[in-house]
């Protein structure tokens, strides 16, 4: 049986542990320094024209959050992986106010992607980690996010980029100042989520150290964490995992459940955290393990947050968990066999030698 008291910290649990610090730092870097920076930015989404909100990744789902912020306030936006805006959604960009997200700058489709977009005059801004970058100096404005740089598997930067994400949303609406609570309380709220993950990670690990895929089903602006709560399983403890919106899994995908099945189901509050809860009790009655994620009666209860905002939280108890199945499996956590930290190539498969050796 796997001894969580003989787990040692790395670079990756330094990472997970710097999440409130990190936060702190954003958020008065975006109220303060990067102030003038984020209302241009805003003004350049001043208009009648949809948002979209791209990326690859992390970069790409961390976006959702604002997606279902802004949309909740009458204001469409739609992510898209940066793939499909270069290769198939490209000639309606021209009507649309587009938004990159990228931590580097670097990567291969981003990169192409504004290339082509220049080459057609279409405006677009960057959200990025690194001003100087290849596509920051493509962009007509740019956001700084200004977050701690992660060893590799991002964390720092999915929490503090899906925060600036959400302050050019709320900036573009005119909703800075009056959201500014909100945003201060994220670092002491992140603090309360980790410390609750560390209590409560043998139970998470004793709950899903056999399931394979974990299912991650989600409604709203949880999609966010839903597919990131993917990315850091998959890329940490090489544990598949499935995220689901939790309609559409009634829809047929239900008919996997037995005692096999294990899912985290993101709850968030009102009527849509309600069906979620109901759905969970539904699965448990046909014999799958489910923990519920989320405020009120979830079993892992976060702090009460705006449901854009809850993402940010949520992400902290799948960190976890993705660390100690990573242990237990025999793993360095977060010591990955093929991916790098910018991948520059649309083509091969990055330390593949290395990784099947």
């Amino acid at each position: 049986m796997f001894n969580l008291k003989e787990s040692l910290p790395n670079p990756l649990w330094s990472d997970i542990l710097a999440q409130p610090a990190n936060l702190d730092a954003v958020v008065q870097h975006l109220y303060g320094a990067e102030r003038a920076r984020l209302e241009a930015a805003a003004d350049f989404l001043r208009n009648e024209r949809p948002i979209a909100l791209i990326g690859v990744a992390s970069a790409a789902y961390l976006c959702h959050p604002a997606e279902t912020y802004l949309c909740a306030r009458g204001r469409f936006a739609s992510v898209l992986y940066a793939a499909d805006a270069l290769y198939t959604h490209l000639p309606a960009l021209q009507n649309a106010n587009v938004v990159i997200n990228t931590r580097s700058g670097e990567t291969a489709e981003i990169v192409r992607l504004g290339q082509a977009l220049r080459q057609r005059g279409i405006p677009f801004m960057a959200i990025t980690n690194e001003p100087q970058s290849t596509l920051a100096q493509m962009a007509d404005h740019i956001l700084w996010c200004n977050t701690r740089k992660d060893d590799l598997v991002s964390i720092n930067v999915v929490s503090g980029m899906m925060t600036a994400t959400l302050a050019l949303a709320a900036a573009a609406l005119g909703e800075l100042d009056q959201m500014q609570p909100v945003f201060a309380a994220l670092p002491s709220q992140m603090e309360l989520t980790l410390e609750q993950a560390l209590r409560r990670a043998a139970d998470l690990y004793a709950s899903f150290a056999a399931t394979r895929p974990i299912h991650l089903l989600y409604r709203g602006a949880l999609k966010g964490a839903a597919y990131n709560s993917r990315l850091v399983l998959e890329e940490i403890a090489r544990t598949p995992a499935a995220p689901i919106e939790a309609a559409e899994f009634r829809q047929g995908p239900n008919e996997v459940v037995d005692e096999r099945f294990g899912a985290v189901i993101f709850a968030p509050a009102g009527k849509p955290g309600a069906l979620n809860l109901a759905l969970a009790g539904d699965l448990r009655r046909s014999g799958g393990t489910v923990w519920t994620v989320g405020p009120g009666e979830a079993d892992f209860a976060l702090p009460a947050a705006p449901d854009a905002f809850l993402p940010v939280l949520a992400l902290s108890p799948l960190q976890v968990l993705a660390y100690y199945l990573a242990q237990a499996q025999g793993y360095v956590p977060g010591q990955a066999r093929y991916i790098t930290k910018v991948i520059l190539s649309e083509q091969g498969i990055p330390n593949q030698e290395r990784g099947l050796g």
